[in-house]
């Protein structure tokens, strides 16, 4: 049925130019439950041969079910939510298994193998179990990485670079111990080299991390990621070699006009509203949450994003730095996460953090240290009806 419809619309020329149906079709692609080639519907397979999921839905936050950071009692990530990075200091793939631990595979090709975490003092440490292809690289780190929350995040590309570079302060120079700043990107994506999406703000637009989303997620190569065996290394024979699903050599499997109506669904993902008490919005910015959680950012179109974030790298202490940093971004340093939204995250048990290790707003406070460690303990300072009400502020968002 997809395929058939996909035919029909990218043929029209009238319904290219239909910003609605644009979003309609990517609303599909991206619930769309993806399929191993070769299949009777080509529009629809590619699958792998290693992926983490068979639909974008699957894992983030709307779609991943309730729950979808949880462990369960051996430690196993009981949903979709959560997926293994693996980390080198040059921002390679680990020579074996690439750039994630992909735990899905298609018949006949070899699993990488199996998350689990380890929980203690309330942190999250990964580990592999029954690894696939042997031991990881001696340089090669492992770290847990929550699926986020998609809606209005595309507003972000409507911030322009000399927005985010303006609020830079890597030397502190207002003395009030934030020292954010943006992550320069290497190559530019449509005109910008300044990270806005992304963990630890890796990609400059929408089209570069769904890209890599379709890459390491679903196994699946795009007009930026050409490889149809996804994140299979050469180490892997078999994974290199299955069936893929493009038919012409160096052609994707997923065109730039699939691509782009999947980004258009996802620039027109709505901002979370919210109606959030007032005192505690007052408290907010009182206690220096909006020093990097900035709750409205101009864009360039006059208006702005709602998001609570300043799309910079902070450093937010030991207690949440990776095993090891990446160019252009430390190991302790992460992009202010957006907070737009965390209302329902939080009504549908879905972990606070990079890895979901926070249940709630009060214990992902309690990690925050580094850059952020004044506004924890003005926080700390405050009466218990005052941390009460911040922290029903911050939920309600």
């Amino acid at each position: 049925m997809l395929a058939a419809v996909l035919a029909a619309l990218l043929l029209t020329p009238a319904a290219a130019d239909d910003a609605g149906l644009d979003r309609a079709i990517g609303k599909a692609l991206f619930e769309r439950a993806w399929v191993p080639a070769p299949s009777s519907t080509r529009a629809n397979d590619g699958l792998g041969p290693l992926f983490d999921a068979r639909s974008c839905a699957s894992c983030h936050p709307g779609g991943a079910g309730r729950g979808a950071t949880a462990l369960d009692a051996q430690g196993h990530p009981e949903g979709l939510g959560l997926v293994l990075s693996l980390i080198r200091p040059d921002g390679t793939g680990d020579p074996t298994y690439g750039h994630r631990l992909e735990t899905m595979t298609l018949p006949g090709i070899p699993a990488e193998g199996v998350i689990a975490v380890d929980v203690q003092d309330g942190g999250r440490i990964p580990r592999i179990e029954q690894p696939g292809y042997g031991p990881l690289d001696p340089a090669t780190r492992i770290s847990l990485r929550a699926a986020p929350d998609l809606r209005g995040r595309g507003r972000l590309e409507d911030v322009t670079d000399a927005t985010i570079l303006a609020m830079e302060d890597p030397d502190d120079r207002n003395g009030d111990g934030i020292r954010g700043h943006a992550r320069r990107l290497a190559m530019p994506e449509h005109g910008s080299s300044i990270g806005r999406f992304g963990w630890k703000a890796s990609h400059a637009t929408l089209e570069s991390q769904a890209s890599e989303a379709f890459a390491l997620d679903l196994g699946l190569s795009t007009p930026l990621r050409l490889e149809p065996w996804g994140d299979c290394t050469e180490v892997q024979t078999a994974c290199r070699n299955a069936p893929h699903g493009r038919e012409v050599e160096g052609e994707p499997e997923i065109g730039e006009a699939i691509v782009q109506r999947l980004v258009a669904y996802l620039r027109g993902l709505d901002i979370p509203k919210s109606e959030p008490d007032k005192r505690g919005a007052k408290l907010f910015a009182a206690v220096g949450c909006a020093a990097c959680h900035r709750p409205h950012l101009p864009t360039r179109d006059g208006g702005s994003a709602a998001l609570f974030t300043d799309v910079l790298l902070h450093d937010m202490g030991e207690g949440l730095a990776d095993p090891t940093g990446v160019p252009g971004a430390a190991a302790g340093e992460w992009r202010t996460a957006p907070l737009a939204g965390l209302s329902r995250a939080l009504a549908r048990g879905t972990g606070l953090l990079h890895d979901g290790r926070a249940a709630d707003v009060n214990a992902a406070i309690g990690w925050h240290g580094g850059e952020a460690s004044s506004a924890r303990a003005r926080f700390d300072k405050l009466s218990a009806g005052e941390r009460r009400a911040l922290i029903e502020y911050v939920s309600s968002l």
